[in-house]
Formats: C-alpha cells, structure tokens, sequence
C-alpha cells in the first residue's frame, strides 16, 4: 500500500512550482506532461512559472470564499 505526501498551495504561483516539482519527479518533460493533459505545452510552461490564466486565479479565489484551500496529494507507490 503505498503513501501520499501533501502539499497546500496558497496561490496560483505556489501551485506551478508544485506542479513542475512533480513533473520533475516523474521524469517528465514539459512537452510530455502537457501531451498526457492534452493542454499546449506553452500553456503548462505558463502554469509552472507562475504566470498563471485568470482561470486559475479564479479558482483560488473560489476556493478561498468557501473557505477551502487547495493541496495536491502526490501517491507514492
């Protein structure tokens, strides 16, 4: 069985560097994580360096007014 770690990201920023950290770790390039998403790899390039869409910024935003936070639970096997 295996184990997760977490991490909270407080903004649109946090959650890029998140998401790149774990692109790394998985040994992915930004082309092949983008291919597996089907998103444009300009696109993810944007997300992991925090110049994040107003989508994104919503989302937390969002969130926020539920007062909920978002975390990223990576599974480790």
């Amino acid at each position: 069985m295996g184990t997760a770690a977490e991490w909270r990201a407080g903004n649109p920023a946090e959650l890029g560097k998140t998401i790149a950290r774990l692109r790394q770790r998985a040994g992915l390039r930004q082309e092949d994580l983008a291919d597996r998403a089907g998103i444009r790899r300009e696109y993810l390039s944007k997300i992991e360096s925090g110049h994040a869409t107003e989508q994104l910024r919503s989302l937390f935003m969002i969130l926020r007014a539920l007062g909920n936070e978002f975390a990223v639970v990576e599974r480790i096997h």
